[in-house]
């Protein structure tokens, strides 16, 4: 029981001195004057991603294709419906042909252009503080801050009794 009571006790002392130090952790505030402040840098890797434009192969035209039969074939019909007697096969030719030009472009052109969406690894350097040495009184001391300072920082100076 002796032993219990004495262990009680030592970690009173010690909780009371953490407190008496964080009472008297700093008297008053003064300015020190900066000697120097060097970046701490930090690798971050990630993903670059852009809108990249992609150009389709443009497919060989071999003159008859879908696009070309079922153009013809449009085409015939509506320049048959538009013509009359003699005409009306002129019209019949004209359109086919017409129609047959107009549906290979569009079957050519299929697939073509828009884009695509290109991603690449990358590695950057992040500053993530500052290491920043400082005097005050004639005594040089250290710290790490999170932006960096001017030519002088505010310490917490405590009076040694």
């Amino acid at each position: 029981m002796n032993g219990m009571k004495s262990l009680e006790t030592l970690i009173c002392l010690v909780l009371a001195g953490f407190a008496i130090t964080a009472v008297h952790a700093a008297d008053f505030t003064a300015s020190a004057r900066v000697v120097s402040s060097i970046p701490m840098y930090q690798t971050v890797t990630g993903q670059e991603c852009y809108s990249a434009p992609v150009q389709a192969q443009p497919r060989a035209s071999s003159g008859l294709n879908a696009g070309s039969i079922l153009g013809g074939l449009a085409g015939g019909l509506l320049g048959h419906q538009v013509g009359n007697g003699r005409g009306n096969t002129a019209a019949t030719i004209i359109g086919a042909v017409g129609g047959a030009m107009v549906g290979n472009h569009v079957n050519s052109n299929e697939g073509q252009g828009g884009s695509q969406q290109q991603c690449r690894d990358v590695q950057k350097q992040v500053v993530e503080g500052y290491t920043v040495r400082y005097e005050y009184a004639g005594h040089e001391a250290t710290t790490v801050m999170q932006s960096q300072p001017g030519n002088t920082i505010i310490v917490g100076v405590t009076a040694i009794q």
